[in-house]
């Protein structure tokens, strides 16, 4: 249940290792966007694990209802009680300490039988703050690159393609955009969020960019057929890019971004750098070299073979 297309990216990397590890078993879905529902509590009431997959679930303040990603209702604790485990989650925001309140529905509903996953080093410090274990495995979607590293152009291509993200507006998109301009003979944008296409139209003339539809059918097919770069604030869209062999450069935002860039070695760049540094990054060759916590990924894994 969610309007973040990041979401479907992020679900289609670990349906592969899901697949894998339980191939014998019923694997049904629910949302965490909008809680249990009759059939989902049903679900979640008879099920031996419960998988949270991707998104920003861990938050160091209590999570009300109707105020945070994961819905967790009055009926749904029950029924999650001890079974979930955390596959790929990161942190919403930094944060220095975790409100009581919260530490106690996290134990409450996470798993002690095993380790979970989490993406960054901030959602590792959260739960250790809180007592649960869990190993710092960098995103699901850069697991395909833990042995070879993806197979990407060091040098620009002739177009890019771009991202926004209208919750964190801020007055360098414009220059950013224009930067762009600048840098390639053609421009397209995709809104992972249908309201980034909104933002971009306030911001800017959209007359001389090409508008990808809102959808992962579309920008897989822009990203397997046509020559671009991909850049911009949406970090699972760029990481889509890596995947059909484009070079890829993220615009950190918050601490997803600019904890996996540091902690693996993806392409990023901090808002807000001046054009001509941002122009000389773009026009200039760089590699694309990643380095995957290949130990921590085997070993929660495995922990799902061994049981």
């Amino acid at each position: 249940a969610s309007d973040n297309v990041g979401d479907e990216i992020i679900v289609s990397e670990v349906r592969h290792f899901v697949s894998e590890l339980f191939g014998d078993a019923y694997i049904s879905t629910s949302s965490s966007h909008d809680g249990l529902g009759h059939y989902g509590r049903a679900l979640v009431e008879s099920a031996d694990i419960v998988l949270l997959l991707g998104t920003n679930a861990l938050t160091a303040k209590y999570q009300r209802r109707g105020h945070f990603v994961w819905e967790v209702g009055r009926r749904d604790l029950a029924a999650l009680e001890g079974k979930v485990v955390m596959f790929g989650v990161g942190a919403s925001k930094d944060f220095e300490t975790v409100q009581p309140r919260q530490a106690r529905l996290l134990k409450r509903l996470l798993s002690s039988q095993f380790t979970h996953s989490v993406r960054d080093e901030t959602g590792r410090k959260l739960l250790e703050a809180v007592g649960i274990n869990a190993a710092n495995t960098s995103c699901p979607t850069l697991w395909r690159y833990r042995v070879a590293n993806p197979q990407v152009p060091a040098g620009k291509a002739p177009a890019a393609c771009f991202t926004l993200t209208m919750h964190k507006a801020h007055s360098a998109d414009g220059p950013f955009i224009d930067t762009l301009r600048e840098c390639y003979d053609r421009i397209y944008f995709w809104p992972q969020q249908l309201r980034d296409l909104a933002y971009l139209k306030s911001i800017t003339s959209t007359d001389d960019i090409q508008i990808v539809p809102p959808n992962l059918v579309s920008y897989d097919d822009l990203l397997t057929n046509t020559d671009v770069d991909v850049v911009g604030t949406r970090l699972h869209g760029g990481i889509r890019g890596l995947r059909h062999g484009r070079r890829v450069l993220i615009t950190t935002i918050d601490n997803r971004a600019r904890d996996i860039g540091k902690e693996t070695g993806l392409p990023t760049v901090a808002r807000g750098v001046n054009s001509a540094d941002l122009a000389k990054i773009l026009t200039s060759d760089y590699p694309t070299e990643l380095s995957l916590p290949t130990e921590a990924i085997a070993q929660f894994l495995d922990q799902f073979r061994a049981t």
